[in-house]
């Protein structure tokens, strides 16, 4: 908890500091989002522990995001951004029903940089963007996810301890901007953030018993829409 707030603590500051730092400038223009929505983590796996076989997925969760953009030219800008949320962990035995599975509470969230391009046409006064870049996530189990681990076990074992994972990926994405004012628009935002799998500090080798097999890539979509704020000389 205390890692998940100094990394919200730090990004919002340094969001504030370039935000304070641009408003000085008089020709310099810049945009502020704040949207909100959901996310799909998409990452099933398939392991065995002492003979039986689980599965592991991730819940669909709200997420909330947030960032500033500074254009290039016409067409080109680029942003650095944050987005987080929950999407719940779970560990289902494959030869129980029904298969409700073990509830793990994990926090996701994602800081990103993407350089943006819109497109020289709109539709309906709606204008498509394609985005790209690299970004720094972290998968946090909550305090009730540890006290799970610890208290239900993992798998085979009845008793285990899980961290969380940070992971370095890119997002790929793509969106609609539709201008309301000279000042405010609304956007529509589709991002792919894609990493490596959290292991969440379970062995992958060594220890039949706590084998988690985490292995493969995450992918985390998030469908978000909300305003921006245009900043600064128009």
């Amino acid at each position: 908890m205390v890692r998940k707030k100094t990394l919200q603590s730090m990004l919002a500051l340094m969001a504030c500091w370039l935000t304070a730092g641009l408003a000085q400038a008089r020709d310099i223009k810049f945009d502020v989002y704040a949207l909100a929505g959901g996310s799909t983590l998409v990452d099933g796996m398939n392991f065995t522990s002492a003979t039986t076989l689980y599965h592991t997925r991730f819940a669909v969760g709200l997420k909330y995001n947030f960032g500033v953009a500074i254009p290039y030219n016409k067409s080109l800008s680029f942003e650095a951004g944050f987005d987080g949320g929950p999407n719940n962990f779970y560990l289902l035995n494959t030869q129980k029903f029904p298969r409700h599975g073990v509830e793990y509470p994990v926090d996701t969230y994602n800081a990103y940089i993407s350089g943006v391009y819109h497109a020289p046409f709109s539709v309906k006064h709606f204008t498509p963007y394609g985005a790209i870049g690299l970004e720094y996530d972290k998968f946090i189990p909550t305090t009730s996810a540890v006290a799970t681990a610890t208290n239900v076990g993992w798998a085979a074992v009845s008793t285990a301890r899980i961290n969380g994972n940070d992971k370095v990926g890119f997002n790929l994405g793509a969106g609609l901007d539709r201008k309301f004012t000279k000042r405010v628009s609304l956007r529509i935002d589709l991002r792919d953030h894609f990493s490596g799998s959290p292991g969440f500090g379970l062995p992958n080798s060594g220890s039949p018993g706590v084998v988690f097999p985490a292995t493969a890539h995450a992918h985390n979509m998030v469908y978000t829409a909300g305003i921006v704020f245009h900043v600064g000389k128009l």
